[in-house]
């Protein structure tokens, strides 16, 4: 892993505060590692080229949410079927505060790629999210190349 360290894809502020092993698997582990080295490591480095040609500043990725174990994501509300709890999914947001330019970025890096699910999570009224969900499978291991948006509480399909 280029860009990511396991410790940032396992770090949980509420595991902390509740006291939960939030330790991947041997399995889960080796997907974490395969979502970043196909997905999240090149999307960094083309996301990298884009913010140096804009002069947007860092390209650095923040994880606000990698692996979760079921203890995890029951006590975050996340999703029973969460690709979080696979290790195939990351939660992200640029450091340069670039969201917007981030979720179109994302949009047009990932045609033609094979993942499961970009999702634009919590959006505002303009359509910017608070953070970028990627997900590389999902907890069946398909790759769906769904693009959502999540406004107000409800998935629909991202528009262009």
């Amino acid at each position: 892993m280029k860009y990511f360290s396991i410790e940032e894809l396992t770090r949980s502020a509420t595991a902390r505060r509740l006291g939960l092993d939030n330790t991947p698997t041997d399995e889960h582990r080796a997907n974490l590692e395969m979502t970043v080295s196909r997905l999240a490591d090149p999307l960094r480095e083309a996301w990298a080229v884009r913010c140096a040609h804009e002069g947007w500043g860092t390209p650095a990725l923040r994880v606000t949410s990698g692996y979760r174990g079921f203890r995890l994501n029951r006590a975050v509300g996340g999703s029973s079927a969460s690709a979080h709890c696979a290790g195939w999914a990351l939660d992200l947001v640029p450091q340069n505060g670039r969201l917007g330019a981030f979720k179109s970025f994302c949009r047009e890096w990932l045609a033609g790629r094979a993942f499961d699910q970009l999702i634009s999570e919590d959006e505002d009224a303009a359509g910017t999210p608070r953070w970028i969900h990627i997900g590389y499978k999902n907890s069946q291991g398909q790759q769906r190349r769904q693009e959502l948006s999540m406004r107000g509480g409800q998935y629909k399909p991202m528009t262009r």
